[in-house]
């Protein structure tokens, strides 16, 4: 029989520095060991996410005997696992599908995504009593695990108190998509911070002490050492060619309206575009090192104007794909300002960032994110902040009251600043912008996740389609997620993402674990095509509309936004120019970079057969050129732990 439990640890949870929940951790003894029952449990923006989990280990070093994990470990990720461990071998259940491990000798745990946190700590503690070992065989996450140190801290407290013990500082991959950070104390052994991604969003665990941590330092402590691991990455990643170079004999789409140039010479220099014409034509400078793209196509750098990149995994994996410039569209400030920064300074590859500064209402238990604003003066000082850091918009969310929401927008503008968001439930309205008519003609100049309403068409449709027009209105559908979200069962995500196997454990099973219902597919694929006509309506209007895929599947989900778009209708051209020029435009740097033009930044792609022709072939990435730099996207796909591309011979 189980003894009485112990004094449980507890975990306070934090989801973009907000703290939203809880985990309590119960130890008991157990014959032949001990037992860890944990429940984790918090509110992300109203939905309750519950898991719990049952891990029993032996006596001699904390090796594991057997683990139990049901619940969500986010909205929209669930966790349902079991290992057994015994004889050599362990037996996994991960959802629906069971195999054996064997397991000969070596060390293994088993864990399943980053939730609970109690097991995590147990992790470490075995890897310690293992002796430290480079990797752990693990399931279902895994299928290996690597631990390091990365250095010591002595943490920072508040006036008057004393100085914490030395932290041992861990770096950990392998439980989830991307490193994670711990601080453990350095004697026992006990976790006491852990900074990790929940649905690919920053999300941290501080254990509740006498003494309260500065958690902030925590963070801003995982974010130099992410950028750092980043520096390394692009350090030891081949280019292509760099600094001055020219490509030759692709056929160019430029972005532009003009048709196509056919056996094209591109010259780069300093990162600019100094030639772009026919190769009959357009001389390469005595002693420019060339790269010959004969049979390609090369088009501009792409964007996604939806993203929450806050982790540097993104950004190998945005390269691969042809994404050279992002909108990120709510994340932690220490880890966007500092990766952002890097990035524009050359020490580290990746798109360029553009941030909107998140700002939700508060204080609430429901806000997304720390920053919150209860008063129009808190809502000034946010903004100005952001603008101090350089950020170019704000976002607002869902519970901004309507005289902050109108102070934001008032002094963003006055500081050259655009406004995006959600449409706050406080500043919905009627008229022919439907729920986002007050806050446009508060002076909104984009929607997040804009829908419009009605049939193509309909007398209501145009008229909607006008007022957006009459207030410039930037339309960001995110129509990508929309379909990933929501799509019925019986259409497999191979489908609708071709090439999707080859994401790296964690994220595959992170996508399979999401509950897609039955639902019915031809009504699904009805809807979808009616909602993919209005917004070809809304492009032949005249409306700017930007392709963003509020994160979605990693180095995916923008190609398919762009598939999307010429499902509904538009031309290759179009959706392309959704991709490029028209971001560029909303982002006010269309001057700067967004086509392929002489003067311009060399942001490009280059691909390995004509979108113009099939529109998937937005997604065959041979080379892409950013920031000076020219990188193979398969060395690219590699560095991100995604699997070998498979193409037909050219």
């Amino acid at each position: 029989m189980p003894q009485a439990p112990a004094t449980p640890p507890t975990f306070r949870l934090f989801f973009l520095g907000h703290e939203i929940g809880a985990e309590t951790d119960t130890i008991t003894t157990i014959t032949g060991g001990r037992r860890l029952d944990a429940a984790f449990q918090f509110t992300d923006r109203g939905t309750a996410v519950n898991l719990t989990a049952a891990l029993e280990l032996g006596t001699a070093s904390g090796e594991p005997l057997h683990l139990t994990v049901k619940g969500r470990n986010y909205r929209l990720f669930a966790s349902d696992s079991e290992v057994t461990i015994a004889s050599g071998r362990a037996h996994v259940r991960d959802l629906q599908k069971e195999r054996d491990v064997e397991l000969a000798g070596k060390p293994f745990f088993p864990i399943d995504n980053y939730a609970p946190i109690g097991v995590q700590e147990a992790l470490i503690q075995y890897w310690r009593a293992q002796g430290r070992p480079a990797q752990i065989a693990a399931a279902p996450s895994g299928p290996a695990i690597r631990i390091a140190t990365r250095g010591m801290l002595t943490a920072d407290m508040p006036a008057g108190r004393a100085p914490v013990p030395v932290l041992e500082i861990l770096s950990i991959d392998g439980v989830v998509w991307g490193t994670e950070t711990a601080w453990i104390e350095r004697d026992s052994g006990r976790l006491v911070a852990l900074t990790t991604w929940a649905g690919a969003l920053p999300f941290e665990a501080f254990r509740v002490t006498e003494a309260k941590y500065n958690t902030d330092a925590f963070i801003k402590d995982a974010a130099a050492q992410r950028v750092a691991d980043l520096v390394k990455l692009t350090t030891a990643t081949p280019t292509v060619q760099r600094g001055s170079f020219a490509i030759t004999g692709a056929m160019v789409i430029t972005g532009t309206d003009a048709a196509p140039i056919q056996n094209a010479t591109i010259v780069i220099r300093d990162n600019r575009i100094a030639a772009v014409g026919p190769s009959s034509s357009t001389p390469v400078p005595n002693g420019v090192p060339v790269t010959d793209a004969k049979g390609m196509t090369i088009v501009p750098g792409l964007w996604d104007m939806h993203a929450h990149a806050g982790q540097t995994d993104w950004a190998p994996v945005y390269l691969a794909s042809g994404v050279t410039s992002i909108r990120d569209m709510g994340g932690e400030e220490q880890f966007l300002v500092a990766i952002r920064d890097a990035i524009d300074s050359g020490k580290a590859m990746g798109p360029r960032y553009f941030l909107a500064g998140l700002v939700d209402g508060g204080p609430s238990p429901h806000a997304f994110g720390e920053v919150v604003a209860d008063t129009p003066e808190q809502g000034v000082a946010i903004t100005r902040r952001y603008h101090g850091e350089h950020f170019q918009e704000m976002k607002l969310y869902s519970d901004v009251k309507a005289d902050v929401g109108k102070a934001i927008i008032d002094e963003a503008h006055r500081l050259g600043m655009t406004v995006t968001g959600h449409v706050p439930t406080a500043m919905r309205g009627s008229g022919p912008g439907g729920n986002g008519t007050m806050v446009v003609e508060a002076g909104f100049d984009g929607i997040a996740h804009m829908a419009l309403n009605g049939e193509s068409g309909s007398d209501a449709s145009k008229a909607q389609i006008a007022f957006f027009k009459a207030h410039h209105t930037v339309m960001d559908p995110t129509q990508s997620w929309n379909e990933l979200s929501s799509h019925p069962a019986a259409i497999p995500l191979d489908d609708l993402l071709p090439g999707v196997s080859r994401l790296p454990v964690p994220l595959t099973r992170m996508f399979a674990s999401m509950n897609w219902g039955p639902g019915d597919a031809a009504a699904y694929k009805t809807r979808q095509t009616a909602s993919l006509k209005l917004l070809k309506d809304a492009v032949d209007a005249g409306l700017l509309v930007v392709t963003g895929t509020d994160k979605g599947v990693p180095g995916f989900s923008l190609p398919r936004e762009i598939e999307l778009y010429v499902q509904g209708g538009m031309t290759p051209l179009q959706a392309i120019q959704a991709a490029s020029i028209m971001p560029a435009k909303a982002m006010r740097v269309d001057k700067e970079v967004g086509t392929i033009e002489v003067g311009k930044r060399a942001d490009l792609v280059v691909l390995g057969a004509n979108p113009i022709e099939n529109i998937r072939n937005i997604r065959d990435t041979r080379w892409v050129v950013t920031n000076g730099r020219m990188y193979d996207c398969n060395v690219l796909w590699r560095a991100a732990g995604y699997g070998p591309v498979v193409r037909a011979a050219r």
